[in-house]
């Protein structure tokens, strides 16, 4: 009987103490654990979220870092001066052994600072909180000792003295834990629960009135901090909710590119750290035009609506889909541990788009062309990685859609360095490259004020692969100033033959530029041609121009006493600061067809391209906007200032002997088309 009623009692004790511990650490609340965490909005409706609580503990240990060593200090100070003025009393061994342990937790918080330095970041773990929770416990511990060690033997001066120091460390610990209430409460307790020890014990009844005081301060401290990290609490909150806008795109609710940007940089990080490799999926939504045109825009936004949920259902929980713009969808597959796993997840992709779309009673069939790329074979930065993916999402579009193509098997016969070289001689000798231009057009007259000049190999087997795709590979293997200054050559020869008031635009390497030989290369090409340098405009990156900047900025400088222009291409894709670009030789800004691509859909693309405009009006600079293609755009830069436009719109890039109609009006095309007019015969 009594082994029975043992075995109830036993069994209603665990039970009562397993509904106390789901009252506490319920998955649903956890406002216990939240609060021990660092999060002082724990108790309320509105408590962080855990990607904002891990934010605002960054912030609170950023704030607790700064403070520390001043109140570490100023202990260390307070215990020598104890130590020293006790010298002579019997308490001056015990005093002293006290003083030491201060130290010595001084020491450890200093060594541990040196090993581990605390740096800026935007995330931190609750471990930072639990530590400096423990640190500031250990210090009220030796600071509530204080008074319960040595205030009974005591003079009354000594006493007093007694009481200004834990008076003076009590509100030091308040100062530095502020921000972080949980460490207040963990370094206040042990001081209040030795001063009350002290009290117990004869002393001058004066003190009373002053512990009194304390307590009554502490119990103010303590509220003021809670408040004080509420209101930072919640204004973290209001930041991230008002960031994590301005990085989802407002139709899919899917990242954008901005953040998109921000964890492919992140994803080469952890690839550098840890050798995570991962992969890169670019999507395009074969036939969403001709669906956008004919049935009309909201059909068009429930499509993009249920491609990303079809798009987010076929990935992981770790990997990230980004709208880019558009139809253009992008993914970030990590941890990958072979290629297989990344054709996994795209052959699951394609599978999802298998059955039609189901828009508003009918059933819309749309499929979508993807391309791969895997890091780092394949791009050992972001820009690089990107274009690849890109370049064989195009491959998979020009060998008739609904597929995936991995860059490696598209590109993969210019990857060494010797197949290369033997490539290039034979596309020199075989004349494989050719030239094409699309037009520039003059918003207010509607005429064309000149061309861009863009590189196109054919090649015998994998057909016609654009600068975008091999310029990266030719400047790996040390062959682009070969083929740019060619290029070069071309454009300068064929702009020869146009009206005298078009201008050519010629894209520059930063590898080309770097050459000490660029400024007679330009040179030499202009005299063998007779064309005007006021009708050549040098298109380059901002990294070009700052690569080995005094000479680049020397050669750029020599050419515009010419008449050269220059342009920065690609405007706000890179790093541009503000910094580099106004001491930057610049006749022109050109924004980037990244921006162009999403004004339609994202504002804070609209802004950049709005701002864009109105700093190069006000820096005297002239702005073109690249990648137009449809009337919503143009009317958009139209109404945003924009002088001049660039896209398929007007024109598909053309070959020389095909640009005459293109020399005065340049008429709005009814439809945008996607594919270029090639040259009836190779370029020589």
């Amino acid at each position: 009987m009594k082994a029975v009623a043992g075995m109830a009692i036993s069994r209603d004790f665990r039970e009562k103490l397993l509904r106390l511990r789901a009252s506490v650490f319920d998955p649903n609340s956890l406002k216990l654990r939240h609060f021990l965490d660092g999060d002082p909005l724990a108790s309320e409706a509105g408590r962080l979220s855990p990607t904002v609580r891990s934010r605002f503990r960054a912030e609170q240990l950023a704030d607790l870092d700064g403070c520390m060593p001043v109140v570490l200090a100023v202990s260390c100070i307070s215990a020598l001066v104890f130590s020293l003025g006790v010298s002579d009393a019997p308490i001056a061994n015990q005093a002293r052994a006290w003083a030491a342990c201060v130290f010595l937790l001084a020491a450890t918080v200093c060594v541990r600072c040196a090993i581990w330095p605390p740096r800026p970041c935007l995330n931190a773990s609750a471990n930072g909180i639990w530590r400096a929770t423990a640190e500031a416990f250990l210090h009220g511990v030796l600071w509530g000792a204080f008074p319960a060690l040595f205030f009974v033997g005591s003079t009354a001066a000594q006493q007093f003295v007694i009481v200004c120091l834990v008076t003076a460390s009590l509100f030091g610990g308040g100062f530095s834990l502020s921000m972080v209430p949980i460490a207040l409460l963990a370094h206040v307790a042990p001081i209040c629960a030795g001063f009350i020890i002290a009290l117990v014990n004869p002393h001058d009844p004066a003190l009373n009135v002053i512990g009194g005081a304390m307590a009554v301060y502490a119990i103010v401290m303590v509220r003021g901090a809670f408040v004080r990290s509420a209101v930072a609490a919640r204004r973290c909150a209001a930041e991230a909710a008002a960031q994590e806008g301005a990085l989802r795109d407002e139709l899919t609710n899917l990242p954008n590119r901005v953040a998109f940007r921000e964890e492919l940089s992140r994803s080469f990080a952890r690839l550098a750290r840890r050798n995570e490799r991962f992969a890169l999926l670019c999507f395009d939504l074969d036939g969403f035009k001709a669906i956008n045109d004919s049935l009309g825009h909201e059909v068009g936004d429930l499509a993009l609506i249920e491609a990303a949920r079809r798009l987010k259902a076929s990935t992981r929980e770790n990997d990230m889909v980004a709208r880019l713009g558009g139809d253009e969808f992008a993914l970030i597959a990590a941890d990958l541990h072979s290629v297989e796993d990344a054709v996994t997840i795209a052959d699951r992709i394609l599978v999802s788009f298998r059955a039609p779309f189901e828009i508003n009673g009918r059933g819309v069939q749309i499929s979508t062309s993807i391309g791969v790329a895997i890091a780092p074979g394949d791009g050992v930065d972001p820009e690089s990685l990107m274009r690849n993916a890109d370049s064989a999402m195009y491959a998979t579009k020009q060998s008739g859609r609904r597929g995936v193509t991995l860059f490696r098997d598209r590109f993969g016969f210019i990857a060494e360095q010797n197949t290369l070289d033997a490539e290039l001689d034979r596309a020199f000798a075989d004349h494989e490259f050719f030239m094409v231009y699309q037009p520039f057009v003059d918003l207010q007259r509607g005429e064309t004020t000149g061309f861009e000049a863009l590189l196109r190999w054919r090649h015998p087997t994998r057909g016609v692969v654009s600068a975008g795709e091999i310029v990266p590979l030719f400047e790996r293997a040390g062959q682009i100033e070969r083929v740019g200054a060619w290029a070069l050559r071309e454009a300068i020869t064929a702009a020869k033959n146009w009206p005298s008031h078009l201008r050519v635009a010629v894209n520059v390497s930063a590898l080309q530029l770097r050459r000490p030989d660029f400024e007679e290369i330009v040179r030499d090409a202009l005299g063998q041609s007779g064309l005007d340098p006021a009708r050549l405009e040098l298109e380059l990156t901002e990294t070009a121009m700052i690569v080995d900047g005094e000479r680049a900025l020397e050669t750029l400088a020599n050419l515009r006493m010419l008449g050269v222009k220059t342009a920065l291409d690609d405007l706000g894709t890179g790093y541009s600061s503000l910094a580099n670009l106004v001491g930057l030789p610049l006749d022109r800004l050109k924004i980037d067809r990244s921006f162009v691509a999403s004004i339609e859909t994202n504002p804070m693309c609209g802004s950049v391209v709005k701002l864009t405009i109105e700093l190069a009006r006000s820096l005297s600079l002239s702005v073109t906007a690249e990648g137009v293609e449809n009337p919503s755009q143009l009317q958009m830069l139209r109404d945003y200032g924009c002088r001049e436009v660039q896209g398929y719109l007007f024109s598909v890039p053309r070959a020389a002997n095909q640009l005459g109609d293109l020399f005065g009006v340049c008429p709005v095309a009814e439809e945008a088309q996607e594919t270029e007019i090639k040259p009836l015969a190779a370029a020589g």
